[in-house]
């Protein structure tokens, strides 16, 4: 893989991987220690919702990841190049500087995850013991963060493949050992307080920490794929890779929360050996926590390259924007740990912020693809067509947003429960789509209306 990235189609010699490995890339990224927080948050803000409702719904919502991989594989470039033919290269060049943004929002939330198992796991080894183990942590963390890229990204993704093996493996054994399935079931279905208003609530959030995040980046992976690859393997594997690795993890960090094996308060994130029923499974665990997010966070930069090179319209050396990545991530990330008021809060703003744009434009890409408008060129109108949409979906998903930066209209009347993500996705989806179709109608008028009437011929 070349450390400069072009914006236009690969060569057919760069088209080497397969169906199935860009779905072992899905999984591993999916199947990070990053979805610990998500999970705590679901139980301590939805404490009445279906969980295993929820389970289910976001894993099959990762087709919208395979749906938006096949652009790339059809056209050779990344998500936000892919976007560009939607909206134009001008308003596309701020969808992707948002793009840009929420990747380095995500490498900030995974460094400060790696400090918090770091110190959980000094503390429990007695190693380092108070705020010393938080300040130990954050050396060991950060210095991680800037070496792991050294080994490059061939390396980097063959090691999360591993690790990510060993992270559902022990997922499994940990909920099997718990009980873990019998306890969802008991929380979601023998209750006499389930609540659907916070089940889709619930939902909402699991999409935000979920295939929503991931959809701005299919692309970036599926356009490596061998030009031999089956469309509808494209399709499948991917959304099976994103949807089986995040169920897992996502079940595993219920559980957990449930039996206080993760602890989410103003003081972030603890993993406790409690429930892992041995300390080296718990150390083991802890071990491949660390190992997994510092790998992501490597393919989180990897994916970010493309979205500044697209904003700034010029190729960027992998290289130095993972640097980059890092110096911008470090600074977020001490903010979070100092400054800010708790990681519990800023986890949540951070997710909230990054649905704003995303949701509609998932809906909008959706659409898109199915009525087959990325392979044809696209006129003015249209972009300012799909430009307008975007901007109501934007607006409505504001609107339906519940944070603590601020609470939404429609949130108020939904008695404070947030389904923003929903409602973005669902109106880029259904406006972009009846655009389309009332543009399908008006060209076949139009060609109704240019036929000459038939001659009329007088016999004499």
């Amino acid at each position: 893989m070349n450390d400069v990235h072009s914006l236009l189609p690969t060569n057919d010699s760069e088209r080497t991987a397969s169906a199935g490995g860009v779905a072992l890339i899905w999984l591993a990224a999916t199947m990070t220690a990053s979805t610990l927080p998500l999970g705590a948050l679901l139980v301590e803000l939805f404490p009445s919702a279906n969980f295993l409702v929820v389970l289910v719904l976001a894993s099959v919502f990762f087709i919208t990841v395979g749906a938006i991989s096949l652009p790339g594989f059809n056209l050779g470039i990344p998500t936000m190049a892919v976007s560009s033919r939607l909206y134009g290269d001008k308003f596309n060049r701020l969808v992707s500087f948002s793009n840009w943004l929420s990747q380095v929002g995500w490498q900030a939330i995974v460094l400060v995850l790696v400090i918090y198992v770091l110190r959980s796991m000094l503390s429990y080894l007695g190693l380092v013991n108070g705020s010393n183990a938080l300040g130990v942590a954050i050396i060991l963390g950060i210095f991680a963060n800037f070496f792991i890229p050294i080994i490059g990204y061939q390396a980097i993704v063959k090691a999360q493949s591993i690790v990510s093996i060993f992270m559902g493996i022990f997922a499994l054994y940990i909920l099997i050992k718990m009980h873990g399935f019998a306890q969802l079931w008991e929380r979601s279905f023998n209750q006499t307080s389930i609540s659907w208003i916070q089940t889709f609530s619930a939902l909402s959030l699991a999409l935000m920490g979920g295939a929503l995040s991931w959809t701005m980046f299919a692309s970036d992976y599926s356009r490596y794929l061998n030009r031999t690859s089956n469309r509808l393997a494209i399709l499948i594997w991917p959304t099976l890779g994103g949807g089986i690795g995040s169920a897992l993890i996502l079940s595993l960090a219920l559980v957990l929360t449930f039996t206080g094996g993760v602890n989410l308060s103003a003081g972030g994130l603890e993993i406790t050996a409690a429930g892992m029923h041995s300390p080296i499974i718990y150390l083991s665990f802890c071990v491949f926590a660390i190992l997994g997010l510092l790998a992501s966070n490597f393919l989180n930069s990897y994916s970010s390259a493309f979205s500044l090179a697209v904003t700034l319209n010029r190729d960027l050396n992998r290289k130095y924007v993972t640097v980059i990545d890092a110096i911008l991530a470090t600074l977020v990330a001490i903010y979070i740990l100092f400054v800010s008021p708790s990681f519990f809060d800023s986890f949540q703003t951070f997710l909230d912020l990054l649905i704003i744009i995303a949701a509609p434009w998932t809906g909008i890409m959706c659409s898109a693809i199915i009525f087959r408008d990325l392979l044809t060129p696209t006129c003015k109108k249209a972009q300012y067509g799909r430009v307008t949409i975007l901007l109501i979906g934007v607006f409505a998903t504001i609107l339906f947003s519940n944070n603590p930066l601020w609470e939404g209209w429609g949130a108020m009347l939904l008695a404070n429960n947030d389904i923003s993500p929903l409602v973005g996705f669902i109106i880029g989806l259904f406006l972009e789509s009846a655009r389309r179709i009332a543009f399908n109608i008006g060209r076949d008028k139009r060609a109704r209306d240019s036929v000459p009437a038939p001659v009329m011929i007088d016999h004499i």
